[in-house]
């Protein structure tokens, strides 16, 4: 099968054909969710094939798993388009049957676990960014990098980019040989934007480096109106801008609740001045260790209280409904360090001794409902509510059986924090009674490679736990599942987009 026999594809849209013609060997295409990178990818995995047989290209992506997952399905689908077969003209994951004698490239692999071996030799591997240090023993004739914005960059640039050399006596000819692809979305944080070197690399060396940018509108034949309609209902304003339109944040997404304003969010702790009066003491010089001393303390409402449980620490937020001013602040948190869960419910009882009105809602993760230890019957949960009820408290247990995916809360923390919506109570914190929940919330980073809370400051010693993500994480169990269903589509450019 020679290349004049491919067939061309029934459609490409813009980005696609500027890629497809480009004659720069180096480029960087930065294009929003569903604008059709897959395709890209596999018409320049044809172009090296049909250019540079018994040639060998890289396919570099975040771990093995993704590429064979999320990359290779629509890879698979276009080449089917063009009139390319597998088990006809390719295989994956194994070299060719010796019947078919196909050649194999001029530095074949050891092992094609992790390559697909076409007709004339030529083999497209897979790189996984977990192992960047494997593309070190390779050598290639060119490199093609998806999702470029959520790989390492240092690792790139030591680890994969030297292994793109060799074979110039057979393919030196070639403008493209040993070029690079690489393709992305709008990076969310700092940390990806080295692809934004390309620009001024093209700005100066035109005839070898592309950079281009495209909004996910560019496919709107082949994805259809109500794909942008779906993700407007679904996704964050900012993520929307930037994964979607693909246009260049002007923030830094680098934390799970990144619209948290100490401004907009956060008030100073206030103390009930009546009743200071009635018993004759100033609350600056001698406040009352009890919430009878605090003006955010309603003492007719229950309190919500929502907790983190855990081994070596155990913490909870307190928060209450100020229904007069449509809030719903954390007016108090308890937290310890290598000590029982007992002593962060001693805690708050003693707290909250003279509070009116004796009624909690109980809120939590999902591990609530383990086993407080090896040698006990009971779970976390029932272990608080015992001791609450002792202690006089009527309890209403909230809480869910599972967690809901980190995606799912950022998304409604995005919404929620907006207060954008009427219909969900503002969300404020009482900096003074509370300052190390807005501390954990404020300081909650997401992983580089996804949108995910980065709980690693958990297993850091160095650090006082409190400056951990366990509060957040309580704060999260209690007002997502409260209001998650009330946060409802937000409204770009003045329109509105469709409801449930």
């Amino acid at each position: 099968m020679t290349s004049s026999e491919f067939k061309e594809a029934p459609y490409y849209n813009r980005p696609q054909l500027v890629i497809k013609y480009a004659r720069a060997p180096h480029k960087m295409f930065l294009g929003g969710r569903g604008v059709g990178k897959t395709t890209i990818i596999a018409d320049e995995v044809i172009k090296y094939m049909a250019a540079m047989p018994r040639g060998k290209v890289s396919l570099n992506g975040l771990t093995y798993f993704h590429i064979r997952t999320k990359s290779l399905p629509p890879i698979i689908d276009h080449w089917e388009r063009r009139g390319l077969y597998r088990g006809i003209h390719y295989f994956i994951g194994h070299k060719a049957p010796a019947k078919n004698l196909w050649s194999e490239p001029f530095q074949p692999p050891l092992d094609y676990a992790n390559c697909i071996h076409f007709f004339n030799g030529f083999v497209l591997e897979f790189n996984s960014f977990d192992r960047p240090e494997m593309a070190r023993s390779g050598s290639y004739d060119g490199m093609i990098f998806d999702e470029a914005t959520k790989l390492k960059k240092y690792a790139i640039d030591s680890d994969v980019l030297p292994a793109n050399r060799g074979n110039m006596d057979r393919f030196g000819h070639i403008y493209f040989h040993h070029g690079t692809l690489f393709l992305g979305s709008m990076p969310l944080s700092s940390d990806g934007d080295w692809v934004f070197e390309y620009e001024s690399l093209m700005n100066k060396f035109p005839m070898r480096y592309l950079h281009l940018e495209a909004s996910a509108y560019e496919n709107l034949k082949i994805l259809g109106e109500n794909y942008f309609h779906d993700l407007k209902r679904v996704l964050p304003k900012v993520i929307y801008n930037i994964e979607v339109l693909n246009k260049r944040r002007n923030q830094n997404v680098n934390k799970f609740y990144p619209l948290l304003s100490s401004t907009m969010h956060g008030y100073a702790g206030c103390y009930d001045y009546t009743f200071y009066d009635r018993i004759n003491q100033d609350p600056t010089l001698k406040p009352v260790q009890d919430s009878r001393g605090d003006a955010d303390c309603y003492k007719t409402e229950p309190l919500y209280v929502s907790f983190d449980f855990g081994s070596t620490q155990n913490c909870a937020v307190v928060a209450q409904w100020h229904r007069d001013e449509r809030e719903m602040p954390i007016i108090k948190n308890f937290h310890v360090q290598n000590e029982t869960l007992k002593v962060v419910v001693s805690s708050f009882i003693k707290y909250y001794e003279y509070h009116p009105c004796k009624e909690i809602y109980l809120y939590g993760g999902s591990d609530g409902r383990r086993k407080n230890d090896a040698a006990s019957r009971q779970t976390y949960f029932d272990d608080v509510i015992d001791q609450l009820t002792k202690a006089g408290w009527e309890v209403y247990l909230r809480a869910e059986l599972y967690e809901a995916p980190h995606m799912d809360k950022f998304n409604f923390w995005h919404k929620f924090l907006s207060g954008e919506f009427n219909s969900v109570p503002r969300f404020r914190i009482n900096t003074v009674n509370a300052f190390e929940t807005f501390f954990s919330m404020e300081n909650a980073p997401i992983l580089p490679d996804e949108i995910k809370k980065d709980k690693r400051s958990e297993r850091n010693t160095n650090e006082p736990r409190w400056k951990a993500t366990d509060l957040s994480d309580a704060v999260d169990n209690l007002y997502y599942w409260l209001f998650y269903q009330n946060v409802g589509e937000q409204t770009y450019n003045n329109e509105v987009v469709f409801g449930h």
